[in-house]
């Protein structure tokens, strides 16, 4: 029996009308039809008049903000100073947010809205500050911004702040400076304990950078009581690394220390052997834990079937799916948008649809995930209309579409040449508190390029380049081919000395 809630879930994929998104229609309506996609009209959703008012002072304030590209930080503050705007923790967060990846504005916005009288930053203001610093490479900034806030009182530096901290520090391959920070992490009022440390060592696996968060296991397994999570993440990092046998004997060390290995353990060692595409190994895997009776769990299959399906082993990752049907593991959420992954990337579309519409009938609700894995097979196959649809419906229930969702929309409007459906796509992103960062300039201007619409692949390189993105080689020398194809000889010179100037820029900073 189904829920009351489940059963408000069910739904199918309708079958295509003739047009997209509400919004979008009308973007194409002064100059005819470019798209064949349409959907019903939407329910109209009262807001109250506290929201629209929140909502028209931040388009104000963005407005504002934008001018920065071409104005001065006075400007700019007197502009807002006259704006008339009413600050609270909700307004400057959003902010923040729509300004992630653009840390000038961020940075602009903050520091203004700082001297404001009737407004104090929040914690959660300044570790979105922090973030965005970070991102950004901006470590001088920020560590000024943490000097601040030890000195506004204990609440402001917490365990959220300095784990945002290590982990930009690792991304920024400033692996000595993460190490430093941890080892006097008691001077910014948080204990120096096995959370953190299982943060730092994390971080470096997910730098691709185990040596490290090996040296720190050595360094403080002595003086800290190392867990589970510890080992695993160990073992992680080396079977990432191809060195499965250190794996091996990081489980025998796991077990000395009174830490059985437990199902994480062992998919660690199956995905190895996954991407290696050693399956006798990888049955050998499942059979062993079976012996030692550690039964491999919903997250083992899910991840095998994944994996096997990334590299086109179609056949392979079924198997692994029924092989958990026949086992005491009810297939989740997790499954079933692995399920929908495989069969889209084998090109059996209507296989995946019927998996979606099936799933609140087993019990398996769809999520985010879902959604995006459904409309990132759509966007492979160039199915525009159904891609656009289900955007839709997401939104319709509630979820929001993130920065790789709108990636694969961009990369199919592309490839369709649809220039109307990418600045809909990009506002749409704006309006979802989703800013535009390097890999969104990277797949519009490469598609661009591709589908010989090179004009716009340069306004959105001078775009980028006006943010402080420093474009890839790769992406920069593909637009300079596009414009010598075109023999747009003036536009490939001024593209040429705003690289420069960019690359002249970072290496000051």
């Amino acid at each position: 029996m189904m829920s009351k809630l489940q059963k408000a879930m069910v739904f199918s994929l309708p079958k295509p009308n003739p047009f997209a998104l509400q919004r979008y229609l009308l973007l194409l309506s002064s100059q005819g039809t470019e798209t064949t996609v349409e959907i019903e009209p939407r329910k109209q959703i009262q807001r109250q008049s506290d929201y629209e008012t929140t909502e028209q002072d931040i388009t104000q304030v963005r407005k504002i903000l934008h001018k920065r590209l071409f104005s001065s930080t006075e400007e700019v503050a007197q502009d807002l100073n006259r704006c008339g705007l009413s600050l609270s923790d909700s307004i400057v967060q959003h902010l923040l947010m729509r300004f992630s990846n653009e840390w000038i504005l961020a940075f602009d916005f903050f520091n203004w809205a700082q001297t404001q009288t009737d407004y104090k930053h929040s914690p959660e203001s300044y570790n979105l500050m922090v973030d965005i610093l970070g991102k950004a490479k901006k470590f001088e900034l920020l560590w000024d911004l943490i000097d601040e806030m030890k000195s506004l009182g204990d609440c402001y530096i917490s365990f959220l702040t300095m784990t945002k901290v290590i982990r930009r520090l690792v991304r920024a391959n400033m692996f000595k400076e993460a190490m430093d920070v941890f080892r006097g992490i008691e001077r910014f009022g948080i204990s120096k304990d096995t959370s953190m440390l299982n943060i730092l060592m994390d971080s470096f696996v997910n730098s691709d950078s185990v040596d490290h968060a090996q040296q720190v296991f050595l360094e403080f397994k002595d003086s800290l009581p190392v867990n589970t999570q510890t080992f695993n993440i160990l073992i992680q990092g080396w079977c990432k690394a191809g060195k499965v046998g250190i794996a091996r004997k990081i489980m025998e060390e796991m077990e000395r220390h009174g830490c059985q290995p437990n199902a994480l353990s062992y998919t660690c060692l199956a995905r190895f052997y996954c991407d290696k595409k050693d399956f006798r190994k990888l049955n050998g895997i499942l059979n062993e834990m079976k012996i030692k009776d550690c039964t491999p769990t919903v997250a083992t299959y899910t991840t095998l079937m994944c994996l096997l399906g990334k590299s086109k082993q179609i056949n392979e990752a079924l198997e692994i799916y029924k092989r958990m049907n026949e086992s005491d593991c009810a297939p989740e959420t997790s499954s079933f948008n692995s399920l929908i992954f495989i069969l889209g990337k084998a090109g059996r579309l209507k296989d995946a649809e019927e998996v979606f519409n099936d799933m609140p009938k087993k019990g398996a609700m769809p999520d985010e995930v879902t959604f995006n894995t459904l409309i990132f097979c759509y966007c492979d196959h160039l199915q525009e209309e159904k891609a656009l649809k289900l955007l839709q419906k997401m939104e319709d229930i509630g979820f929001k579409p993130d920065l790789k969702t709108y990636a694969a929309l961009l990369k199919m409007s592309c490839s369709k040449k649809r220039m109307k459906l990418i600045y809909f796509l990009l506002n749409h992103m704006y309006n979802n508190n989703i800013s535009i960062d390097v890999s969104i300039y990277s797949v519009l201007i490469s598609g661009l390029c591709k589908s010989e619409r090179v004009e716009h692949a340069c306004a959105f390189f001078k775009e980028m380049i006006s943010k402080e993105f420093l474009p890839q080689d790769g992406l920069y020398d593909r637009l300079r081919e596009a414009l010598e194809a075109k023999n747009m000889v003036e536009e490939k010179e001024k593209i040429e000395k705003l690289m420069l100037m960019a690359k002249k820029r970072r290496t000051v900073s």
